[in-house]
């Protein structure tokens, strides 16, 4: 089932919500793709350091790598916690706005209980009120 985008162009609820999803599902991933160029980079250093007569070169150029490599997978840790936050932060205010319609709802459905209980009471007591009242009648010789 597809959801049609508003004229506007304004994104719809579910599609805001899924592109937060997707978005968080991504970074995750990058995150985890991480791990296998760092084995692979890792390895290459090994064999370059048995292979190499210049052993401090190999080691300076690990090093500097090592930081870099470091600090990359600081920055995607910090991305996946921001778009985790987001995406809980937003589910928070969704479950609030739901919460808030229900009570809006159940504020609605008690005002129509009370006017109907109101309205039915009085619908009831009507025929009571009639029967305590008599008519009047004038006769020709009472004028």
């Amino acid at each position: 089932m597809q959801h049609r985008r508003p004229e506007n162009g304004a994104m719809t609820f579910d599609e805001v919500s899924m592109e937060r999803s997707k978005s968080f599902v991504k970074a995750l991933q990058e995150l985890k793709n991480l791990r296998p160029q760092l084995y692979s980079a890792a390895e290459y250093c090994e064999k370059s350091y048995l292979r190499s007569e210049q052993k401090q070169m190999v080691l300076d150029n690990l090093k500097s790598y090592a930081v870099r490599a470091i600090v990359n997978a600081v920055d995607h840790l910090g991305t996946v916690a921001y778009k985790l936050t987001d995406l809980f932060e937003q589910q928070v205010l969704d479950a609030s706005t739901m919460e808030m319609k229900i009570s809006c709802l159940n504020q609605q459905n008690f005002t129509c209980q009370a006017y109907g209980d109101k309205d039915g009471l009085s619908q009831h007591q009507t025929p009571a009120r009639t029967l305590r009242h008599h008519k009047h009648y004038i006769l020709p010789s009472m004028l």
